[in-house]
């Protein structure tokens, strides 16, 4: 559909893969053309690394599943900057019309 602006919400359960690297390639991309990107940090890795860092640049809204941060122990103020601890059931739905994309 002409015009249409929904967001991507990107679900990154692990980083250093090929399916990750172009998920996260996907996501700066359509940052850079204007969409809506949020990005929420699943897995075991919550720091910071560049491909968060060029998406942070560009706008996208980054945070970390609480559930992770309890299961590998790191508080809020470990975070990256930029980077909000989040519910996942929360980000779900204030995106219901957002595309999901998991890696």
């Amino acid at each position: 559909m002409p015009g249409l602006r929904s967001g991507l919400l990107l679900i990154l359960a692990e980083r250093g893969t090929p399916r990750a690297d172009a998920a996260l390639e996907t996501a700066a991309a359509l940052a850079a053309l204007g969409r809506p990107v949020a990005v929420l940090l699943k897995g075991p890795d919550l720091g910071d690394c560049p491909a968060l860092a060029t998406l942070r640049e560009l706008g996208a809204s980054l945070h970390a599943c609480q559930s992770a941060m309890a299961a590998a122990g790191v508080t809020a103020d470990a975070l990256p900057p930029g980077v909000a601890p989040a519910g996942l059931v929360a980000l779900l739905a204030e995106r219901a019309d957002w595309q999901l994309l998991l890696a």
